[in-house]
């Protein structure tokens, strides 16, 4: 099942895409969504039931693949120097070469709100 759009990237994006990037951002819309029906098969069931919303997958769906294309390389630093020239890039994830967007933790936190926290904190005896 399809869910997001390219025109869902389109409009919460900041500048007019052109024909290649929309065709682009619609091979990495579909494979975000594969990718989030397979670590969770029962999306379709969660989304009628509001958790996530449908605007949400939309909304996380399109700010990953804007994401992407804002910094393709996924550098987290760069510098460059003018005089006797030199340049550094410093990426975030090392081995992905060439790979499209990806679904950050966070990412995953709004997709599935249920599996976040807790891990480190003490609950009082009876709170649910």
């Amino acid at each position: 099942m399809v869910y997001a759009t390219a025109t869902d990237v389109q409009d919460r994006y900041d500048r007019t895409l052109s024909g290649p990037e929309l065709d682009r951002v619609g091979v990495w819309i579909g494979d975000l969504e594969a990718e989030i029906v397979e670590r969770i098969p029962n999306l379709a069931e969660l989304i009628l039931a509001g958790r996530p919303s449908l605007d949400t997958l939309k909304r996380v769906i399109s700010v990953a693949i804007i994401r992407h294309l804002d910094n393709p390389k996924g550098l987290k630093s760069r510098t460059v120097s003018v005089d006797d020239y030199s340049t550094k890039e410093d990426p975030w994830i090392q081995g992905t070469p060439g790979g499209g967007p990806e679904l950050s933790d966070d990412d995953w936190s709004k997709l599935l709100p249920g599996s976040t926290g807790d891990a480190f904190s003490i609950r009082p005896w009876g709170s649910p």
